[in-house]
């Protein structure tokens, strides 16, 4: 307080580790492109993207790759954020890794980001009492979006994300004529805009992803889709698509044909309103403005370091 007047309120700096500046050969990496390019241009002066942590700031780990500096900021007590590709490396096995154990133990934890609905609940699961940072949920805008629908050419398009169900591909092929067939890591960005834009529905044969950014650019198309909510947690029922308990060949049909019903422009609207890069834009910086400003008591636990000093490895995050 000076001369009677209250001192202003210095928020913290947060940076965002791992710059990306180009769109790359991943899901998650295109969305993080597409993300900070929009966080760029809303340019708020207490929001930092790349570049070397000082003191004082507030790191936001995002990146599989800085899993392990996470863990040891959070070792250190210090205050940070992570999301959403840090947790976990294998949802059927969360904190398989010691760091991922170690940051959901984190008091310090201010923020956790994910994709959905099903991805917070497994993390509320398996975290200590100790952190009770808010989850927050948000998808990766895209950019840049597909076009909407143009006159269907096929009547089902199938995303092959795990090759878990050959015999269900061999017999819906074999019923619905038109069908094309798509395996992940085998088509370009353009490959599936084109055929998702020409598609009356698609089968997301997916069991486990959290925020999958190719389901979010078929339904940009107009494509409606199929699917399960641990693997295709996006798709709205009855607004944009279907999901099923599992993928059974007559479970599947009937669901084809129920997508058959829906006005594929309507599909396009609604997830243009689903994936609005604005909103999400929003929703993010209302949460880092809300969540890095409470009160905040360093924490740190020798007992952690040393358990977990032979598993992490430092490479981008030095402690000031």
């Amino acid at each position: 307080m000076t001369n009677g007047a209250l001192t202003p309120l210095v928020r913290p700096l947060v940076r965002l580790i791992r710059e990306v500046s180009e769109l790359g050969g991943s899901g998650p990496w295109n969305g993080q492109y597409a993300l900070q390019k929009a966080l760029r241009a809303r340019a708020p002066a207490w929001l930092a993207i790349g570049g070397s942590l000082r003191p004082g700031e507030i790191p936001w780990f995002w990146c599989w790759e800085d899993r392990a500096d996470a863990a040891i900021w959070a070792t250190a007590g210090k205050p940070f954020i992570v999301g959403p590709n840090i947790l976990f490396a294998d949802s059927r096995r969360p904190c398989s890794i010691p760091a991922e154990r170690v940051i959901l133990d984190a008091p310090s934890c201010r923020l956790l980001f994910t994709e959905s609905a099903w991805y917070r609940e497994l993390i509320e699961r398996h975290r200590a009492g100790a952190n009770s940072a808010p989850i927050v949920l948000w998808p990766y805008p895209i950019d840049p979006k597909p076009a909407g629908p143009v006159p269907a050419q096929y009547d089902l398009l199938i995303f092959v994300k795990e090759k878990r169900q050959p015999g269900l591909i061999d017999r819906l092929r074999h019923r619905v004529k038109r069908t094309r067939v798509l395996t992940y890591g085998r088509f370009t960005r353009d490959q599936l805009y084109k055929l998702a834009r020409r598609s009356r529905c698609c089968l997301y044969l997916s069991t486990d992803d959290r925020g999958p950014l190719a389901l979010a650019e078929i339904l940009l198309s107009g494509c409606p889709a199929i699917g399960v909510p641990t693997g295709a947690p996006f798709i709205r029922p009855g607004r944009t698509g279907v999901l099923l308990e599992r993928f059974h060949p007559t479970d599947c049909l009937r669901a084809m044909a129920a997508c058959h019903k829906l006005d594929r422009r309507d599909v396009a609207a609604e997830a243009e309103r689903q994936f609005d890069t604005q909103t999400i834009v929003d929703t993010i910086l209302q949460s880092l403005i809300t969540y890095t400003r409470r009160p905040f008591r360093a924490e740190s636990s020798t007992r952690r370091t040393v358990r977990y000093s032979d598993h992490l490895k430092s490479g981008r995050v030095r402690l000031p």
